[in-house]
């Protein structure tokens, strides 16, 4: 929901829909259950923003773009990227994934007007965070 260029997260009561983080491993239940590996220093970015992530996969007007589990990861990188001014290609490359699927997603985060919006909250954070 958009008010005033303002992002509202609001989450959705659900049962058994969450996303979480076990060791270096993003479990979560759409219809079924699934699971991935992520890179030590990624998995502790994902706990730490880990509210945004959950609405963005289940709450967010993107939501039901994202029904495969390699979709979602792609987002995670996408937005580990971005907060951390990391260059597409670069992470693409050190990842060993194709940056085009990088791209798709930024793009559909345009198209639905929250990519701005998701970038300055990360970033945000993460200047709170080298702060405190």
């Amino acid at each position: 929901m958009m008010i005033d260029n303002e992002l509202i997260i609001e989450r959705r009561r659900r049962r058994k829909r969450k996303l979480e983080i076990v060791d270096n491993k993003v479990v979560f239940r759409k219809r079924l259950e699934h699971s991935f590996e992520l890179p030590p220093e990624i998995a502790e970015w994902v706990r730490k923003n880990l509210d945004i992530l959950d609405w963005l996969v289940f709450d967010s007007p993107i939501a039901s773009a994202l029904r495969h589990p390699h979709s979602i990861r792609t987002l995670i990188f996408l937005l580990y990227a971005r907060a951390n001014d990391i260059p597409i290609a670069q992470i693409a490359k050190k990842l060993d994934i194709a940056h085009e699927q990088l791209y798709r997603l930024e793009r559909l985060l345009a198209r639905t007007g929250i990519k701005d919006n998701i970038y300055s909250i990360l970033k945000t954070r993460m200047k709170g965070e080298e702060k405190g």
